[in-house]
């Protein structure tokens, strides 16, 4: 019998679909062709099958379980420094350098740890960019509103500050506050930095495109 025709019977004889005069003649021929017999058994291995069906399970639930590390230890390293900043904020409850530490540390921390309730929504975007966008967006969206809460709070009226001076001191008063507030606009700006990479690596690991 032609080593054509019986492995095109092979997969029946399988299968148990073919007739018994055809499954006769399959048994027959692999007794003295190697190639037919050893195609018949690789045929009816399944580790062939369980490799390729059951690795990418085992990778995506990898991924999964990274990027559920990343989210807890980015909330971790967040809360320890909003945690260090109301410690150092608690030494300065009055005077000048009252608000120092809320306004440089608390306030980025938070913006950024609360803009995290956003990975958890990833499922509602649909791609990895529109997804790291938006959370840079969270990110420097509760950022700058909790400095204009703290503005309240420490009942800070620029326009006070600015009225009555001329260019020159208004100037000054600006680099005063740039100085005060320099560690907050620079930490919200890595935070910012942070939150857009970071959410893209998180959404990669879930398989988001």
């Amino acid at each position: 019998m032609n080593c054509n025709i019986v492995k095109d019977l092979i997969p029946l004889y399988i299968d148990g679909c073919c007739s018994e005069e055809s499954e006769k003649i399959v048994k027959e021929h692999i007794r003295d062709c190697d190639d037919c017999k050893k195609l018949l058994e690789d045929m009816k291995s399944p580790s062939d099958i369980v490799t390729v069906s059951e690795s990418p399970k085992t990778f995506s639930k990898l991924n999964d379980w990274k990027a559920s590390v990343l989210q807890s230890v980015l909330l971790f390293l967040s809360f320890a420094l909003i945690t260090v900043g109301v410690a150092l904020e608690a030494r300065t409850p009055s005077g000048i350098g009252n608000g120092f530490w809320a306004l440089n540390l608390v306030i980025p921390a938070t913006g950024f740890m609360l803009s995290l309730a956003n990975w958890y929504f990833i499922r509602v975007y649909k791609s990895r960019k529109c997804f790291s966008n938006y959370s840079l967006i969270a990110t420097l969206g509760i950022t700058l509103s909790a400095y204009i809460w703290s503005g309240f709070h420490y009942e800070i009226n620029l326009f006070d500050l600015f009225a009555g001076n001329d260019f020159a001191d208004v100037l000054e008063i600006l680099h005063a506050l740039l100085l005060l507030n320099g560690i907050g606009i620079l930490l919200t700006v890595v935070f910012c930095t942070l939150s857009k990479t970071l959410s893209n690596q998180y959404a990669k690991m879930l398989g988001k495109e």
